[in-house]
This record gives structure tokens, sequence and C-alpha cells, in this order.
């Protein structure tokens, strides 16, 4: 198998964190789909081997949106393997360990995931060079706590779970550091795809993509020196009748800051839980960074400023539940 390709694909749909599963009935629905998706900054979809076109509204989609990288998913034999592989499909996707399916992928070449549920399905994928896996039915089979438990004897083994992923498990799913991606139906409900409700679709995936990024304001730090700093948190301390703690810096979500100013005026700082999938998705929205404030740990971004000046203020982003004094 081409690693640089296979890894190409894993980074892609680490990136992205969902992946909506399709099952399409109509040809005619497949572009629309895809605008509705794209509008709402989705740009992996993975079409499912459960209905009679499918190969065709992956040959679409593969000629037609260069921007959406295109799996197959559900896909249960040889025959469907060369059929998505013709149509354009990037990737393959099985519902259990088939290995016949598997070693057809890995002889053409294609990055494929697996459905995997116990330790004997993940032992074969792993013999076989795989460290990525589809973990289904995820829910039913125990969720993260079982994704945990099988992580034990293969800490490099990665999972994307599907199968009972919706908006108010995700992110339960998505913290988990084994975890790639998730995937799942709840983005593009069959009902609305019959209906042509395609704003709608759009609505539920913008949705979807902010629960999954969970950008929450952090803090807002004003730059000023140590005398000034520490009287205007006083200050504020006094108005709340709550005790100020020198030693912190802050105070009620307001940061004085001393040195390592950002921004003419100070900074407002926001967290989520991933910045490298944060940064991807806010691209999209016309924001860009300034690669000098990049502050790396643990091999991730943790700290990262936005280019511009608003107001007088950077926006600053940071990994949710890191500490920032402002370095």
């Amino acid at each position: 198998m081409d690693n640089s390709n296979y890894n190409a694909v894993v980074k892609e749909l680490e990136l992205c964190g969902i992946t909506p599963l399709v099952k399409l009935e109509n040809i005619r629905d497949t572009l629309p789909l895809m605008g509705a998706l794209t509008s709402a900054g989705i740009k992996v979809v993975e079409i499912v081997f459960r209905s009679s076109i499918a190969k065709d509204a992956i040959k679409l989609i593969a000629s037609k949106c260069q921007n959406m990288l295109v799996g197959a998913g559900t896909v249960i034999s040889i025959e469907q393997v060369n059929e998505a592989i013709s149509a354009g499909a990037k990737y393959i996707v099985t519902p259990s360990f088939n290995a016949k399916v598997v070693d057809r992928c890995i002889e053409l070449g294609i990055p494929v995931f697996p459905g995997c549920s116990n330790a004997t399905d993940i032992e074969q994928a792993y013999q076989r060079g795989l460290r990525v896996v589809k973990f289904f039915p995820s829910e039913l089979l125990g969720g993260v706590n079982m994704l945990k438990a099988l992580s034990g004897p293969y800490p490099f083994m990665r999972f994307m779970p599907t199968g009972g992923i919706n908006s108010s498990n995700l992110n339960k799913y998505l913290s988990y550091k084994n975890v790639l991606c998730c995937g799942g139906t709840f983005m593009v409900n069959e009902e609305l795809l019959k209906q042509g409700k395609f704003e709608e679709i759009t609505k539920n995936a913008r949705d979807a993509i902010n629960d999954m990024l969970d950008i929450q304001l952090d803090h807002v730090g004003i730059n000023t020196n140590e005398l000034e700093g520490i009287k205007l948190l006083k200050t504020f301390s006094k108005l709340s009748g709550k005790n100020y703690i020198e030693s912190q810096g802050k105070f009620s979500g307001i940061e004085a800051v001393m040195k390592d100013h950002f921004g003419r005026i100070g900074h407002v700082a926001f967290s989520s839980p991933n910045l490298e999938r944060c940064l991807y998705y806010l691209a999209d929205r016309g924001f860009a960074i300034d690669k000098n404030s990049i502050v790396h740990a643990n091999g991730n971004i943790q700290k990262v400023n936005l280019a511009g000046d608003n107001a007088g203020f950077v926006i600053r982003l940071i990994r949710k539940d890191c500490s920032d004094n402002g370095n």
C-alpha cells in the first residue's frame, strides 16, 4: 500500500473529525447534497454501498467535487472494492473484518479501514500493517470504555467509531486520544434527503462542526504594567465582593498582562479541544494564523494567535484545559 496516500487520507479524516455516512437513493440528490455539506464546511463524505446507485454517486462526486474526499462505505465484497475504486473512491470502509476485501484493497494500494469489534479483528488488521480501524457498532459494543479497554494491548491503534454517534456523545469520543474521527448518519438524515431539505442538512452539519470545535471564550488579557495591572484586578475584586489572589495574575476571566504583550491593547483567548482541527475549519471561515506565535507541546499545538488586529486585540486560541499565562 502507498503509505504516503494512506497517511494523507488518515490526516484529512483526523482534521475533519466527523464523516457523514450517506445512503443515496436518487442520483439527482448527489450534487445538491455535496453543495449542502460543502456550505457547512464538510470536506469528507462516505457513500455507503447500501443502494444501487452508490457507484454512480461516487463517480459523480469524484469528477465534480474536487475538494471533497469521497470514500466508499459498507463494502463487503471484492466486486464492490473494484467498483468503488473505478468510480473514484479515495478510501474503503468495511462493516466487519473481511480478510479477502482488506487484502484486495492492500493489493490495489487504496487506504482501507476495516470494521473491527474485538481484539481478534484488531490483531488481523495490525498484522497487515494497518493502524486505523473502524469500530462498529460502537455504542452497542460499549462505546469509549470499550475503546479504552482495546487500547490497552493495542495503544498504537486508532479508531473510527460509528454506530450510535450523534451530537450529544460526539465529543466524548473525540476527546479520547485513540479516536481518529467519528462517522455518523445524524448530519444527513434520510428523510431530509428524500424531501430535498438541503438547507436543513447544511444547518445540521454546521451545528455538528460547532459542537465538535466547542470554541468558548476563556479569558481577556489587557496589556498593562505591574502597578496598574494589580490596581485594575483589585478594582474588579472590590466590585464583585470576591477575593483577588495576586499570584494568579487574573480575576474573573480578566488577565493583566505585564509582559509578552499580544495586540495593541491586549488579547481575547478562546479555547477548543483540538487546535489543529479548529484551525482547519477556521481557515475556511477566512482566518489565518500568526505562525510565529505557535506553541507546541506533546506533539500538539497548545496555543496560537490568529493574524490581524481586532480593535486593538489579538485573538488567541488555546487548547482546552491548557493554562495560559500569556507566554
